[in-house]
């Protein structure tokens, strides 16, 4: 049991949203300000050293350094704006299942070449990693508060709960594990492809932007190992074990904005003096992410920078309640990279997002890869179940009670709902105009990403990959 804990674990870290496997060289700009980590509790953490960037008790001194820090950031861009008037800032937001290390290495590998394209990285940072986010969900969370004693008490209930959902999910998974392959091949067509070739054609002619080039086949050959039966063993505990992971993850992303003081514990009090600024007033559960989004969107000087926010997989998450929580920010960006968030916030936060006076000229990018990449992303040769995060999301993880439930960044799922969801001209005028929809093709070197992990290795600030423009070379040879 606790071989097959691990071995989950370890497949689920692998075939996420971490992309970055080497070292980079940490000589350059200052990570401190480009990145913004925030921990498990909602607190700020220095990206060099791990540690939080004050350790007091007392709120006014903790809050005191977040602002210092986030303040740091804006003079910095400030400073490199006096050179370059036209420089953006770009906030990337990366997914789960990334750990300190591979979430802070961003800023030190693509800092200095998003600087010289003029756009300033901000890159906000979550502790995603996933046994973390698995020893919550057994230990130290029970309906989305903190209770450290009850969950210890309660874990070998927990962790009994887990492995008997994975027995019980056994004919499901077994059921996922032999359709899909069959999804694959190109002599059985399903009902999935069958709607989605019904309306894909129709996208450019509806006034969609659409990168949709081949090949779209290729991956057949990859299937060698499919009967590899050992999987029918660990795809169950995938289900079981990784659901809790995925529950807690999900309560995570939402502490990148909120600490978990807005609704439990202490409320500390107020402030015994005035503030000097009016871009420093805060809410005592405003993470530094926040502070930051809310101080530059104070800041007069800035109110007229253009700004890219990205989010990948469960960055999109994160990325619409930056949207709901601070509209007024010149976002003229906005770029989902296989995207978790779902299909439905897309229609209930992007859409009227796009469609308020403030917006009106903001585009909206959203990226996937090929269908067929997603069903049969696998390593180990076939040890684990086949399938990327967004698969897993749509067909276990995740509670799906209709379509629009299914997560944005899966191609299908997105095309056979866009007709829906943004709505025509006549009710809309131009806003399909803005909205593009790229599929990266099966292949490999020049083709863009194909596993779902890709998207951070290529030059993910640049339109030309958001609208799939020539040829896709991974980084660095795409910033040459």
């Amino acid at each position: 049991m606790k071989r097959i804990l691990i071995a989950v674990a370890l497949f689920m870290y692998l075939t996420g949203c971490s992309s970055l496997q080497k070292s980079a060289d940490e000589q350059g700009p200052d990570t401190r300000l480009h990145t913004l980590y925030i921990d498990k509790d909602g607190n700020l953490l220095d990206p060099m050293s791990g540690q939080l960037i004050s350790n007091s008790d007392d709120y006014e001194v903790v809050d005191k350094a977040e602002k210092q820090y986030t303040k740091n950031i804006i003079e910095n861009f400030e400073a490199l704006q006096k050179d370059n008037p036209s420089l953006r800032l770009t906030l990337f937001i990366h997914g789960g299942l990334n750990d300190f290390k591979g979430a802070t290495r961003r800023s030190q590998t693509f800092t200095a070449a998003m600087l010289a394209d003029g756009q300033y990285p901000v890159f906000i940072c979550w502790d995603s990693a996933p046994f973390t986010n698995y020893f919550d969900h057994l230990f130290r969370i029970r309906k989305g508060l903190s209770a450290p004693i009850e969950g210890a008490v309660s874990s070998p209930i927990v962790l009994l709960e887990d492995t008997t959902r994975s027995l019980s999910r056994f004919p499901a998974a077994v059921y996922k594990e032999i359709n899909d392959p069959l999804t694959v091949s190109k002599i059985i067509k399903t009902r999935d492809e069958y709607d989605y070739e019904k309306r894909s054609a129709a996208l450019q002619k509806l006034g969609f932007s659409v990168s949709n080039e081949g090949p779209y086949v290729g991956v057949g050959r990859s299937y060698w190992t499919v009967m590899n039966p050992v999987k029918l063993v660990t795809a169950p505990f995938v289900d079981g074990l990784g659901s809790g992971s995925w529950q807690s993850m999900l309560r995570r992303a939402d502490l990148v904005l909120t600490k978990k003081q807005a609704y439990e514990g202490e409320i500390p009090a107020a402030k015994s003096k005035l503030l000097d600024e009016p871009e420093e007033q805060s809410r005592y559960a405003d993470t530094a992410a926040t502070k930051f989004l809310t101080r530059w969107a104070k800041r007069t000087t800035l109110q007229s920078v253009k700004i890219n926010l990205i989010g990948h997989s469960m960055g999109a998450i994160v990325a619409t309640d930056i949207l709901v929580r601070h509209p007024t920010l010149n976002i003229d960006n906005l770029v989902f990279m296989g995207a978790a968030a779902r299909v439905k916030d897309v229609e209930n936060v992007v859409v009227p997002w796009m469609q308020s006076p403030a917006h009106e000229h903001a585009r909206f990018f959203n990226l996937s890869l090929d269908p067929y990449r997603e069903i049969s992303e696998n390593v180990y040769y076939d040890f684990l179940p086949r399938g990327s995060l967004l698969n897993w999301i749509d067909n276990i993880f995740g509670s799906v009670n209709s379509y629009k439930d299914r997560t944005a960044g899966s191609w299908w799922n997105i095309v056979r709902t866009a007709e829906d969801i943004f709505p025509a001209p006549a009710n809309s005028p131009q806003l399909r105009n803005r909205v593009q929809l790229t599929r990266f093709s099966i292949g490999n070197g020049d083709t863009g990403p194909q596993t779902h992990g890709d998207f951070g290795k290529y030059c993910f600030w640049r339109s030309g990959f958001w609208t799939n423009e020539s040829r896709q070379l991974p980084y660095p040879l795409c910033a040459r």
